[in-house]
């Protein structure tokens, strides 16, 4: 189904079929939300001194050298 014929279906459901989709799309966009702020701690949480980077390559990366 493409996007334009999906958007025609939303459009043709009555309010309470449009509350009950809306609910669902927020709780898909929650959970999204909580599995990359898990995989965020994880990735802080890693101790293993090979995956992190120095201040100096930190600036590097990101442009900030003086």
């Amino acid at each position: 189904m493409s996007f334009d014929a999906l958007l025609k279906e939303v459009e043709a459901l009555d309010a309470t079929a449009r509350r009950k989709l809306i609910a669902y799309m927020i709780t898909l966009e929650d959970r999204r939300q909580t599995e990359y702020a898990e995989k965020l701690a994880q990735k802080i949480d890693d101790q293993t001194p090979g995956k992190w980077l120095t201040v100096e390559q930190c600036e590097r990366e990101l442009g900030l050298e003086d």
